[in-house]
């Protein structure tokens, strides 16, 4: 007989816990597990994440094995009982035997699920041992068997609480679950109606959020911090709406030092306002986010990895109009960063002295430095 497990749960995010519990109801005899997030019951908290983003957190996380499947079928209208969704199961495959995969602290309440009795006759239970909660705990009428499994004490709070400090949660969330998030924007405050209020239209929006899955994907493959880089990328232009006289006026207030330059360009002061914006008014301390988000235009010496991120993605995101290099550009930070990030400054200077234009001092200082940070790396 087939054996067809559930695990059910807000999976907000679904974490390395609630994995652990469906490989091990694998390893129990289960030929599949479905990962079923649930729509928000009444007298919890609403989900942080909307029922969309959590079914495709499941589908990444069900990549770890080929017997995990992501189900919506928890996300049906109206208030789903277990008893409705296990029959529903039992319509989908015939024959099989549903078992529900829970956590032993859920054994105490099993008793009072909807219509219990009934769905005991029809379901098994995989139990998933918690710490502090008796395994072995009986239930009347209930088909029990416990699961092989380490007594995880992880939690999906635990996760947001790691994303909102700006970590990928590596010890609660997979690298593919945790750059989803990022991504997105998940579980960060409301950053997007913040750009609004600073004047953000929808075409440089559109922009913005190409620029954060760019910059998330070139993190993913550098190594660098995800959700730094995502809240990095969505503020990076958040300056980019307000009148020059208004950038200036905001950068003596807030005593930025910058050169003339770079104060009387809104192209290139943007970058900097926007980073003491971020600090001074939306309360973000992390250094390297501050510094990625300062030098996304202009560049500096001594760049660090998430400056070149940033830098590179704004250059790079799908929605750029093309322009000379762009594609080569595109390749380039796919394998090399500094080679992307140094032809693509290459081709602003271009662009710039043609025209007639100034070319930043600071970009071109920046070029030099990259230029022989390569020269040492190739002697």
């Amino acid at each position: 007989m087939r054996t067809i497990g559930i695990l059910g749960g807000m999976m907000d995010p679904i974490h390395r816990g609630h994995i652990g519990a469906a490989l091990a109801a694998l390893d129990a005899g289960a030929d599949t597990v479905l990962l079923a997030p649930c729509q928000s019951p009444a007298h919890r908290p609403r989900p942080v994440a909307d029922a969309a983003d959590r079914l495709e957190m499941c589908r990444l996380a069900a990549a770890a094995d080929p017997r995990l499947q992501a189900s919506d079928i928890e996300l049906r209208e109206g208030i789903c009982y277990a008893a409705d969704t296990v029959r529903l199961l039992a319509g989908q495959y015939p024959g099989a035997q549903v078992c529900w995969i829970l956590g032993a602290d859920k054994l105490p309440g099993l008793e009072r699920w909807h219509e219990a009795q009934s769905l005991f006759a029809i379901c098994d239970f995989y139990v998933c041992p918690r710490p502090g909660f008796d395994v072995f705990l009986s239930v009347p009428g209930a088909r029990l068997h416990v699961l092989d499994a380490p007594a995880a004490d992880l939690s999906s709070g635990q996760a947001i609480r790691a994303v909102t400090a700006l970590q990928d949660a590596g010890d609660f969330l997979t690298p593919e679950v945790s750059r989803y998030i990022a991504r997105q924007g998940l579980y960060q405050p409301d950053y997007i109606s913040v750009l609004k209020r600073y004047g953000m239209g929808e075409k440089r929006l559109q922009h913005t959020l190409g620029v954060r899955r760019t910059a998330v994907d070139l993190a993913f493959r550098y190594g660098a911090r995800m959700q730094a880089v995502s809240v990095a990328a969505t503020l990076h232009d958040m300056a980019k709406p307000l009148p020059p006289g208004r950038m200036r006026a905001l950068a003596l207030e807030y005593g930025l030092k910058e050169p003339e330059e770079i104060l009387s360009d809104g192209n290139l002061l943007h970058g900097p306002l926007a980073a003491v914006l971020a600090e001074k008014e939306l309360g973000i301390t992390d250094a390297e986010v501050l510094s990625a988000i300062s030098c996304h235009t202009t560049g500096k010496a001594g760049m660090g990895l998430m400056d070149k991120i940033l830098f590179i993605a704004d250059a790079i995101e799908p929605n750029r109009p093309d322009y000379p290099g762009l594609h080569e550009i595109r390749a380039l930070a796919e394998k090399d960063l500094d080679a992307a990030v140094l032809l693509s400054m290459h081709r602003t200077r271009d662009y710039v002295t043609e025209r007639g234009l100034h070319f930043c001092s600071r970009t071109d200082t920046a070029m030099r430095d990259l230029e022989q940070k390569r020269r040492k790396e190739r002697a």
